[in-house]
């Protein structure tokens, strides 16, 4: 069985490695390293979480894992859990709280980085070299969607006069071709940035094959949203989390 908290070391450390008095607090207190001086969160699962830490007139790094009380079953009970043994280890150590204050941006900011990066397990509940297309519902209404606004943005008079019955002409003309070419346009613009997207994940992810990076790419361009569900899935599906609608 995966671990349910592995997926999310990096963000987490990502975030806690901006609480440098924190870290620290953890080393000297519950890693018993009184002369540590400086400590950096390195990553966590459900039983335990790594901390490098450096001591006096030294500069290689050393670790220490520090177990939790109690393995953490879920998401929601990481950071409960990390404040109390803050809050723990800062009060014995007669240190100030570093846990007040306003709201850490820089961590915040890192943790959002990180949580691009990706977790693979060491055993994947399916291939990791696989390419899963849109659902119909959405691949067809898309495909319909698009189709229409260009060619209203495109076809000439006389070509939608002859082609489709006297509505769509003047359904056009009411919108404006200016207005019908900015959704087109805007549209090209948001398709292009979800690919853009989903290459950049296929290539840190580093499980899809050159023909798969680009089938999953080429999706997020024409099916948009529909793709990045897909892609989210398989993510999903490789951690072996079942996620319900």
């Amino acid at each position: 069985m995966s671990d349910p908290i592995a997926p999310h070391s990096a963000p987490i450390a990502a975030y806690m490695s901006v609480h440098e008095a924190t870290n620290l607090a953890y080393v000297r207190y519950f890693g018993h390293i009184d002369n540590a001086t400086k400590a950096t969160f390195k990553s966590l699962d459900s039983r335990s979480f790594s901390l490098d830490y450096y001591l006096p007139d030294n500069n290689q790094a050393h670790q220490v894992t520090i177990p939790f009380e109690t393995p953490l079953q879920k998401r929601e009970d990481i950071r409960p859990v990390l404040e109390a043994m803050a809050k723990e280890a800062e009060e014995a150590l007669g240190l100030p709280s570093s846990l007040t204050g306003p709201p850490p941006f820089m961590a915040i900011a890192k943790a959002i980085v990180a949580s691009t990066d990706v977790y693979t397990p060491p055993q994947p509940q399916v291939p990791l070299n696989s390419f899963y297309l849109p659902n119909n519902r959405i691949i067809l209404p898309v495909g319909v969607g698009l189709s229409v606004i260009a060619l209203l943005s495109y076809g000439s008079d006389d070509y939608l006069r002859r082609q489709f019955p006297a509505q769509v002409l003047q359904f056009r003309n009411k919108m404006g071709v200016e207005l019908l070419n900015k959704i087109w346009k805007g549209l090209v613009v948001v398709h292009l940035s979800e690919g853009a997207y989903t290459f950049v994940t296929c290539i840190r992810r580093g499980w899809y094959s050159p023909i798969n990076v680009v089938k999953w790419t080429l999706s997020s361009i024409l099916f948009g949203v529909g793709s990045l569900k897909q892609l989210k899935k398989h993510a999903n599906d490789v951690a072996g989390v079942k996620k319900t609608d």
